[in-house]
């Protein structure tokens, strides 16, 4: 109890705000005689940052990340106008004007820091309550993307961001599977994913798969933090992923968005959001829903994805907010496929009966108060509760087909399989900005509660029909309760030594208990009753440094250490030909960046780095031979790795060099990722891992593309080259018994887009996924029971059509 009370007593004190890296512009726009004009039109320049004053002549945009801009204002009958304006974080810019008959010429704002130009930038050395310094940050602008957002297309939305490697189960966008640096994409689980600054993922220590992903249609940005981002947002090696939702046209009680997509195999898609400000409130919701038949046979889905907030401004230092979100969508697994089948034709499948059912919901609150302007506070509880349901059917090898039996006349029953979830999470961060050395340094510090519950039931008797059915008969094979409850507390202090230099060390504690308690239907069907319960102590440190060459180009280091428990589901056999050592260790290691980013102008976009990371007792798959001969795959601390590399990204815009201000674009980028990943030793059996290449690390990832604009028109093509990978840690061929492990050989896709914006409220977008139709797949799979062993393939051709409006 006095622990508890200490406890609480210290996050009172000390809390944080997860506040975006950003600010807002508002003012009126009036004729010279003074008289407010309605209708007219305020644009960023470059960006999709825009308003349009209402009757009296006001306007506001909101959630700009910080930087300096161009503005640009523009009524018909009136001369337009075009001011440099600066951006600050946290605050909000005021830009009032008289439009005259005449031009006049204003004066330009000297300004510290750009934004980057295109739809990728970084974040701030200070952003909110967090120290961005030092680290290695992207932020993708997601209105800026000129591609599918509809169904989510990772190799397109982190084309810019080096070094990201995906996995693709489906073309539906349903799940995101992303990694970098060596690291194992499945649902994205070695990044530490947010929404709006709270944690989506499951259960970030003991089951942390991501299933809950927004729309990107409701996306204003995604920001990713690597390397040393694990001091503050927990000991994950991959970093953080935080999806940041759009915020409500603020000049007007009532705004609504929608984009309808179209496309091939039936796929349609639906998007309608709603927000505004009343007084001191402000609101923003969507729903979306989507359906698609799938490119593959038994591949069609239904998904639906819902949001709504609600924010309360009492004075202008104080926020509460109220958020909820659901996700909810049935989809069917067409299953794995041999080596040989795929060859063959990988749009077959023979599995009619296998589905997935998540059914998420995640609210939060926040309280953020600005002490004072030195001093920022903020508090966010918020919980996720569920389940996740799967029907499996003959989850073996897929050249044995799902049949009616002829004793029977029916299907075999199939399996069922439930998670239930229930967590809850208190978050509280604080920031202090203080004068050391006659420089602005500041002291970042929060705690955080957590306890998270995963209640397991699997191997359930089923159906024999065809549909989604969770109807169960008798015990469930595996019965097992998975709790973790932590408390966890970081300080990070960024040190201005120089206008130029600043260093960041920071420390972190975690405090994790972990339990599982119930009973494990084992092969040969005898009960084992399961009893697991373990402490950890972890103590994390790490620095960065970062050394501005100018005021827009800096170089960047840091060093961090890492940590990842075992998870639950290393605990769990998945398959028939699954063992687990029952002696498995949690894995530790490190990060390490250094690099150097900026931009030249509005010309060149440029971030170039170096990185080290070290992966201590890696969990990974071994194939080995039991007595009889047969493979079976073998879950153990496989070794040691170490993977280096280089990651580089350039954006060149071609048309800057002469006229920066042109209405129009031609740009270039390409980002690229070097991975030397192996085992620095390991041995189990007779299979001796030292020398080998990590599982699911591609030795290259290469995305590229070109854009053009012209007035209102952009047309985007892009082009992902990623190397081949091995998918287990021996480094096995696959067989025709075993096609569940493999190499999975490099592959290529090019996709394109083209859109068009009129009347400032419309658009509509015209793209091919696939253009080549080009045959591939992005891994193998065993573990995952419910969409069978083997090659899950890549999508095929297909096209889409989208209409969007706002008003």
């Amino acid at each position: 109890m006095k622990k508890t009370f200490l406890f609480f007593l210290f996050f009172i004190t000390l809390n944080h705000a997860f506040s975006q890296s950003s600010g807002n512009i508002k003012g009126s726009i009036t004729d010279n005689k003074k008289t407010p004009l309605e209708l007219v039109n305020i644009i960023l320049y470059q960006t999709n940052f825009r308003a349009i004053t209402n009757n009296k002549g006001q306007y506001s945009i909101d959630n700009i990340p910080a930087g300096n801009y161009q503005i640009i204002i523009s009524h018909i009958g009136y001369q337009s106008v075009k001011q440099h304006i600066i951006v600050k974080n946290h605050e909000t810019a005021e830009f009032s004007y008289p439009l005259q008959d005449s031009v006049i010429k204003i004066p330009s704002v000297e300004v510290q820091g750009e934004r980057n130009a295109g739809s990728i930038t970084t974040l701030p050395e200070i952003g909110g309550t967090n120290i961005y310094s030092g680290k290695k940050i992207e932020v993708i602008l997601v209105d800026s993307i000129n591609a599918d957002i509809a169904q989510s297309k990772a190799r397109d939305m982190f084309a810019k961001v080096p070094g990201i490697t995906s996995w693709e189960l489906d073309g539906s966008g349903t799940q995101t599977s992303v990694a970098a640096r060596g690291l194992n994409p499945h649902r994205s689980w070695e990044f530490n994913v947010n929404q709006n600054g709270y944690n989506v993922n499951n259960d970030l220590y003991g089951y942390p798969e991501a299933m809950y992903n927004p729309p990107l249609e409701a996306v204003q940005q995604i920001e990713i933090i690597r390397g040393s981002a694990a001091l503050q947002y927990g000991p994950q090696f991959g970093g953080m992923l935080n999806y940041v939702i759009k915020q409500p046209d603020t000049t007007r009680s009532l705004s609504i968005e929608t984009e309808q997509t179209y496309g091939s195999f039936n796929t349609s898609n639906s998007f309608a959001s709603a927000g505004g400000k009343k007084g001191k409130f402000t609101y923003y919701a969507f729903f979306n829903y989507r359906s698609s038949d799938g490119w593959r046979l038994n591949s069609n889905y239904n998904f639906l994805n819902a949001y709504a907030s609600l924010h309360y401004k009492p004075t202008d230092k104080m926020d509460i907010g109220l958020e909820y979100s659901r996700e909810n969508y049935v989809q069917k697994f067409a299953g794995g496929l041999t080596d040989a089948m795929f060859a063959a034709d990988p749009r077959q499948s023979t599995r009619s009966r296998n589905y997935f059912n998540p059914i998420l919901n995640v609210p939060a609150l926040s309280f953020n108060y600005a002490i004072n302007n030195k001093t920022q506070l903020n508090v966010k509880a918020y919980t996720l509760f569920g389940q996740r349901n799967m029907v499996i059917a003959s989850p073996g090898l897929a050249t044995n087909a799902d049949t009616i039996s002829k004793t029977t006349g029916s299907y075999a029953p199939r399996e069922i399989n439930r998670d239930f979830y229930n967590s809850y999470t208190v978050d509280a961060r604080m920031i202090k900005k203080y004068d050391l050395f006659g420089h602005e340094s500041a002291l970042s510090g929060g705690l955080k509660y957590s306890s998270a519950a995963t209640n397991r039931k699997q191997n359930g008797e089923g159906t024999t029909g065809t549909n989604f059915d969770l109807t169960q008969t008798g015990n469930y094979g595996i019965a097992l309760l998975f709790k973790t409850i932590n408390y966890g507390a970081f300080l990070e202090n960024l040190f201005r030594i120089t206008d130029r230099l600043s260093v960041t060390p920071g420390i972190r504690y975690d405090n994790l208990n972990s339990t599982l308690n119930g009973t494990e239907y084992k092969v040969y069907k005898n009960f084992n009753p399961v009893s697991l319960s373990t402490t950890r102590n972890i103590v994390l440190g790490g620095i960065g440094a970062q050394y501005k060459i100018t005021q827009s180009i800096n170089i960047y280091a840091n060093y961090s250490q890492a940590y990842r428990p075992i998870l639950y589901s290393n605990l769990i056999i998945g398959s028939s030909t699954a063992v687990i050592d029952p002696d498995l260790k949690d894995a530790s290691g490190h990060n390490a960046d250094i690099g150097i980013r900026g931009k030249v102008k509005n010309i060149l976009n440029f971030d170039l780095s170096a990185f080290e990371l070290k992966y201590n007792n890696r969990i990974g798959n071994i194939t080995l031979t039991d007595a009889n001969g047969e493979p079976y795959t073998y879950t153990t601390n496989a070794g040691n790795a170490l993977t280096k590399g280089v990651e580089a990204f350039f954006e060149l815009h071609l048309l800057n060099f002469d006229d920066e201000q042109s209405n129009n674009d031609l740009s270039i980028f390409s980002s690229y990722a070097y991975n030397h990943a192996r085992y620095l030793n390991g041995k189990t059996g007779a299979v001796d891992l030292t020398g080998k290449t990590l599982e699911d690390v591609p030795q290259f990832v290469s995305r590229s593309g070109i854009n053009g604009r012209v007035h209102n028109i952009t047309a985007t093509f892009y082009y992902s080259y990623v190397g081949g990978s091995w998918s287990d840690a021996n480094n096995t061929v696959a067989t025709k018994t075993s096609p569940n492990v493999g190499y999975v050989p490099r592959y290529g896709v090019a996709d394109f887009a083209l859109g068009y914006k009129f009347s400032e409220k419309y658009n509509i977008r015209i793209g091919v996924n696939n253009l080549t139709d080009n045959k591939y797949f992005t891994r193998r799979t065993e573990t995952l029971v419910y969409v069978g062993n083997g090659i899950l393939p890549g999508d095929g051709r297909s096209c889409y059509v989208t209409l969007g409006a706002k008003f």
